[in-house]
């Protein structure tokens, strides 16, 4: 009995240290930079045995990415899942606006999950939580591959705010409908001496 409870004790002990050993590598990088980052870090292994697991950990400022910003994250995640082999896994999580996972580990060649997921950020979450970086390296854990290089990427989105996009595309719209409402009041205006004497000669 005494020995089974010292094999207990120690398988316990095992694979809590183990679960604290888990190598997890982090990457920090704009949303500019993120194409450049995935061309230099992920390339085509001919070693099968070369897997990657990586966390994509994306800012988010608003329910869904403007189309610029949609457009890199779409083919910077084209790019990843080329250089991907069968064994590559990715998850796809978020933090500021709000926090979840987006893409539960899938696959890295699907790229059509990987493309929803970016289309449709808020929506694929199925449950938010409060802190999304922690949320990210907790999910990383759990999720870990041992033989895989595992990886959490960080994309930062700088000087986005979903608030002043808003208010900044209103802003411009007025600014762009009222000056010409205007200018043709002012010239039709300024015209009207010059029409009538045309019209009683």
């Amino acid at each position: 009995m005494k020995t089974l409870f010292s094999l207990s004790f120690v398988l316990i002990v095992s694979v809590a240290n183990f679960a604290q050993n888990k190598t997890i590598e982090t990457e920090s990088i704009t949303l500019d930079n993120l194409i450049t980052f995935i061309v230099e870090n992920y390339k085509v292994e001919t070693d099968s045995t070369q897997t990657k697991n990586s966390t994509f950990l994306i800012e988010t400022y608003g329910d869904s990415f403007n189309t610029e910003d949609k457009v890199i994250l779409k083919q910077a995640l084209k790019i990843f899942s080329e250089r991907s082999n069968a064994k590559d896994s990715i998850s796809i999580a978020t933090y500021s606006e709000y926090n979840g996972i987006a893409l539960e580990q899938a696959k890295a060649i699907d790229i059509k999950k990987l493309l929803y997921a970016i289309e449709h950020p808020k929506t694929s979450i199925k449950k938010f939580k409060n802190e999304g970086i922690e949320l990210a390296y907790n999910y990383t854990k759990e999720n870990y591959v041992e033989t895989a290089k595992n990886m959490v990427v960080i994309i930062r989105v700088p000087n986005r705010k979903a608030k002043e996009v808003t208010s900044l595309n209103t802003t411009t719209q007025l600014k762009t409908t009222k000056p010409k409402s205007n200018a043709v009041m002012l010239t039709a205006i300024a015209l009207l001496p010059e029409i009538i004497s045309v019209i009683k000669d």
